[in-house]
């Protein structure tokens, strides 16, 4: 990377994986999201368990009875408060899992991994369930040692990789 190509964004911490996920996933998906639809029904549904938890945290918060009467009321919002929260976890859990980006017409989603204390990102092009590319990308690529982040070299790896992934796909 040489200082006239290179672009950077803002810094992140590179010691805070969670950080560097993070900012490479939003760039994913933006830099995806300009090509092609993203499917947000799996947004959607997590946005509505959250929104119906916060009701019953409402409801139970102001009921206008006092305490004691209102033990019922209290009792029968906070275990549907619990529920939303259970739902909600086990959506993001066992259905959304690592994926970041799925295409409006299901034809692919992308996957993305970076264990703690790791600087490699996996970056997965899965379709029908099926793995069709996977590749480990330092995170050294894109961030230069101050932590900042080189969006435009990111972008184009994810555009160049999800092309040959869906081209490989048709093949």
């Amino acid at each position: 990377m040489s200082d006239s190509t290179l672009e950077l964004a803002y810094p992140v911490e590179i010691g805070d994986t969670v950080q560097v996920k993070q900012c490479l996933d939003e760039s994913l998906i933006t830099t995806l999201d300009a090509t092609y639809p993203r499917s947000i029904r799996l947004d959607t549904i997590k946005v509505s368990l959250m929104i119906a938890a916060c009701f019953f945290a409402l409801i139970a918060q102001f009921t206008p009875e006092p305490f004691p009467e209102s033990r019922l009321t209290l009792g029968i919002c906070v275990s549907l408060y619990f529920m939303c929260s259970g739902l909600l976890q086990a959506v993001t859990t066992f259905v959304e899992k690592d994926t970041v980006f799925t295409a409006a017409d299901k034809s692919f989603e992308v996957r993305t991994e970076l264990k703690r204390f790791e600087s490699d990102y996996c970056f997965k092009v899965v379709v029908n369930e099926k793995v069709v590319f996977s590749e480990n990308w330092s995170i050294g690529l894109f961030f230069t040692e101050d932590g900042y982040f080189w969006n435009e070299g990111f972008e184009a790896k994810v555009k160049e990789v999800v092309t040959q992934a869906l081209g490989k796909k048709k093949e």
